[in-house]
Formats: structure tokens, C-alpha cells, sequence
């Protein structure tokens, strides 16, 4: 039995988030005035997506402008096909800055005098995914101690990521160390130890540190085994300040 809904109650972007973080294999069918999409999960994973004789994964962000209109959802429908590889919160913070750069073109005619002036203007400002990512890459190229990192929000959302192992899952990354984060948090309050400030999970092959940036995202680090951990902490510090400047 379908399940039926508005997107004026839950949005395109929060059927993704929804159905990715719950792992679900799921149909959704939505209708936007004399327009049908197709979206298709496969254990949380966004596969397929169709509108008219488009496929794939500009679907997705087609569909992400539309405000209004209607959906049904079908439980454990497999994809009939594979047009898309990113992951679910991949594919939402590159929709949302499409978003960013639709609403920051205008179109506009200038004399000659107001090109001359606008050259003059110091650029625009870099969008606050852009400053993340130059962040994390950054810290990457100048460690010796810290070979992966990733802004996490405490719902599993990744903003940024710059991992090691490029077949690593974002969506697994996340969901991890927001269980991670989460777990800590509760533990210092319980056992009252003040404010949470990091955690440190050590593994045969290697170490998470996890530290809070604000109340809503998170730092996550990954280190080799074999490495100086007062100088892994003393660059998570450095690269959280620079990071809470940017959020």
C-alpha cells in the first residue's frame, strides 16, 4: 500500500535524507503540476532517478527547486536501473549549491563606466561548502599526522569530506561518527565532565578523533597507527578554530 504526501509538508530534500539515513529500498513517485519524477533507493542509496526522457542524476537536482506538489511512496521496490553513483547527502549539498549559484546569477546590462567599476570590486565571496572543503584539503597537504577528515552534522549529514580511501562511503563516514559524537556527548554529561571538547577511538590499523565544532556539526579526523597524537590533537585544534570561523 502506497503511502501518499504534500511537499509542502516534506520537501524533495527531506524524502532523500529521510529514506537515505533509514536505508531504505523505495519507490517514490512525485508530482509537480503536469510533471512526474522518479526517484529509487536501494538500501538508502539514491539509484535511478527519471523525469520525462531525463535520467540520472540532474533528476535530482531538477527536482530539488520544486515547492510544491504531491507524492506517493511504494516500500521495497528495487531500481530497474543505476544512473547515479554519488551518495544521497552527496547529491543534496551539490543541489543545494546549484541552488546558491541559480540565486546569485542576474542578468543585467552595464555601460562600459559600470564594467570598469565592477572590476574594480574585490570578487565574491567563496561559498561556505568551497571554504569547508579548501579547509579540510589543506590540513590534509600539511600534516604529517592527519590523513583524512570530514564536517559532519550531528544528523549524519556530511558537509565536507577529504578521505584517505576514496571508495570509503560518505554516508557511512557520517552515520558513524554522528553515533560517535552523539554517544560521547551523553557520556560527559552523564558522568558530569562539563562540555564535550573530543574523543579518541583507537583501532589496530588506526585512530578517529571526533570534536565538536558547534551544537549542530562536528569534526571527525582519521591518523595512521603509528603517529604522534599530541600532534594530531594540537591540529584538530588549530583546524577547528578555522573551521567554527567558517560555520
Amino acid at each position: 500500500m502506497a503511502l501518499h504526501g504534500n511537499l509542502s509538508e516534506m520537501s524533495v530534500a527531506d524524502l532523500i535524507q529521510h529514506y537515505g539515513q533509514n536505508q531504505k529500498t523505495t519507490h517514490i513517485l512525485i508530482r509537480h503540476h503536469n510533471q512526474e519524477a522518479n526517484l529509487f533507493f536501494q538500501q538508502g542509496k539514491v539509484m535511478h532517478a527519471t523525469l520525462g526522457n531525463e535520467q540520472g542524476e540532474g533528476v535530482i537536482y531538477h527536482i530539488l527547486t520544486w515547492e510544491d506538489g504531491l507524492f506517493s511512496i511504494e516500500a521495497d521496490v528495487n531500481p530497474p536501473a543505476m544512473t547515479i553513483d554519488r551518495s544521497w547527502s552527496g547529491l543534496l549539498l551539490e543541489g543545494a549549491r546549484r541552488l546558491d549559484e541559480a540565486e546569485n546569477i542576474t542578468i543585467d546590462v552595464d555601460s562600459p563606466k559600470e564594467l570598469q567599476d565592477k572590476e574594480k570590486q574585490p570578487m565574491a565571496t567563496k561559498r561556505k561548502s568551497d571554504l569547508l572543503a579548501e579547509a579540510l584539503q589543506t590540513l590534509i597537504e600539511e600534516s604529517a599526522d592527519i590523513d583524512g577528515a570530514a564536517v559532519v552534522g550531528v544528523d549524519g549529514l556530511v558537509y565536507s569530506a577529504n578521505v584517505p580511501n576514496r571508495s570509503m562511503d560518505e554516508d557511512m563516514v557520517g552515520a558513524a561518527a554522528a553515533a560517535v559524537m552523539g554517544l560521547s556527548r551523553r557520556s560527559v554529561q552523564q558522568l558530569k565532565r562539563g562540555d564535550f571538547a573530543r574523543t579518541l577511538i583507537q583501532g589496530d590499523d588506526g585512530n578517529i578523533i571526533v570534536a565538536g565544532l558547534n551544537a549542530d556539526t562536528f569534526l571527525v579526523s582519521l591518523t595512521p597507527k603509528a603517529v604522534n597524537l599530541g600532534m594530531a590533537f594540537a591540529e584538530v585544534r588549530d583546524i577547528t578554530k578555522r573551521l567554527q570561523e567558517i560555520l
